[in-house]
């Protein structure tokens, strides 16, 4: 029986579905017959790897110039790397889980940015 096209409110349009369902089987099981991942509709995420600029302070410029000078790392970029990492050490299970996600989108939009300016 098909459903009523013109109920004059929603109320009248649920119970139309209602009735029009009424003969089914609630022990009906779907299954899917190929299932796919989600890495396979939507592929991995590729990465692109640019110079970017990170606005500080003298203040902070002069504690990475000294942190270099002491020998801690051997070019700020290392040195940055190791802090953040720390830094993502301590946070707990599910916040780097959720990091990473944010990490990904990021980078994939690094990746079409890229893209679209071939």
């Amino acid at each position: 029986m098909p459903v009523p096209r013109d109920v004059s409110s929603p109320s009248k349009h649920h119970e139309a579905l209602r009735t029009c369902n009424k003969g089914l089987s609630k022990k009906v099981s779907v299954h899917a017959k190929n299932q796919v991942s989600r890495d396979e509709i939507v592929p991995k995420t590729q990465s692109v790897t640019f110079t970017r600029n990170l606005r500080v302070d003298n203040h902070i410029t002069n504690q990475v110039a000294a942190l270099l000078d002491l020998g801690v790392a051997g070019n700020t970029k290392q040195l940055i790397s190791d802090m953040v990492q720390a830094r993502i050490n301590q946070l707990s299970s599910e916040d780097q889980n959720r990091l990473q996600k944010i990490i990904q989108s990021l980078e994939m939009k690094d990746f079409y940015t890229v893209q679209s300016k071939k």
